[in-house]
């Protein structure tokens, strides 16, 4: 059972001094991982939500990283460094929300089960104009309702919050396998391995090897949606034997690789041609 969503109120994580990057008036941005783009660090006043048509695209925050695929919609809070990043399929929308609905949406980070209804409105408010204030308003408060029942989804992977190990856990990002070792990873931190081991579970909640696995399964979806084989896929990230990795991928998402995708086929695939 997917739990709740976060209880909603005034994002807790506002940070003053960050600099808002999106273009003055301009309250949708366009995005396709087949085209380069500026996907820096960066943070918005009234929050963001990322809708993802077709592929799969990635959010990183300072404190966590997640994989939102299609019917699925990533929420950032306002004032939240945050770098969005499609894949090499991954395209849609990235939709501002404005600063007067701060109050009903949720104050942390988080992957949503969208509605139709959900899905829909934020899809109208890309196509609207600038002088559709009154039904810009209208469907804002729309999707303020629809917030309050929306289901949040486990698609997180913890980041630690100490810098030096955060550091070296982004490098686990950058190049998942499970040959990564503790020792070399504790070493870039500059700290004893027993130390490593009792920070990093401490900060997020995880042991370091569960983490790493965690990571290697959202890396291993990204890469089997976007039509690389399993085998090809279990190599890559440092596995001998394709079944172990299999059975990774069935202890993360409840499915071997392929019968998760011929069940989700239309929310993790890109149509042909799409």
């Amino acid at each position: 059972m997917m739990p709740m969503m976060p209880s909603l109120g005034r994002t807790a994580n506002s940070s003053a001094g960050l600099r808002q990057t999106n273009p003055p008036g301009r309250s949708t941005n366009r995005f396709d991982g087949a085209l380069s783009g500026d996907f820096q660090w960066h943070t918005h006043e009234g929050g963001q939500f990322i809708l993802v048509e077709s592929g799969i695209a990635h959010l990183r925050t300072e404190t966590g990283a997640w994989i939102i695929p299609p019917r699925r919609i990533g929420w950032v809070p306002p004032n939240v460094r945050h770098s969005p990043n499609p894949s090499g399929r991954g395209s849609g929308w990235v939709v501002l929300a404005p600063t007067m609905f701060v109050d009903v949406l949720p104050r942390k980070v988080c992957l949503l089960s969208s509605t139709a209804l959900l899905t829909a409105t934020l899809e109208r408010l890309t196509r609207l104009e600038s002088t559709d204030g009154r039904i810009r308003r209208l469907l804002w408060r729309v999707v303020a309702a629809e917030m309050r029942g929306a289901l949040a989804e486990p698609l997180e992977v913890p980041m630690p919050s100490t810098p030096r190990i955060m550091k070296a856990a982004q490098s686990v990002l950058d190049a998942p396998s499970i040959a990564e070792r503790l020792d070399r990873l504790a070493g870039r931190a500059r700290m004893s391995r027993r130390s490593f081991t009792r920070h990093f579970q401490s900060e997020t909640g995880l042991s370091f090897s569960r983490w790493k696995r965690a990571v290697i399964a959202q890396y291993a979806l990204e890469r089997i949606a976007s039509g690389h084989t399993v085998t090809n896929v279990a190599f890559d990230v440092g596995y001998e034997s394709v079944s172990a990795f299999i059975a990774m991928f069935r202890r993360r998402y409840g499915a071997s690789p392929r019968e998760f995708l011929s069940e989700h086929a239309e929310n993790y695939l890109r149509r042909p041609g799409a």
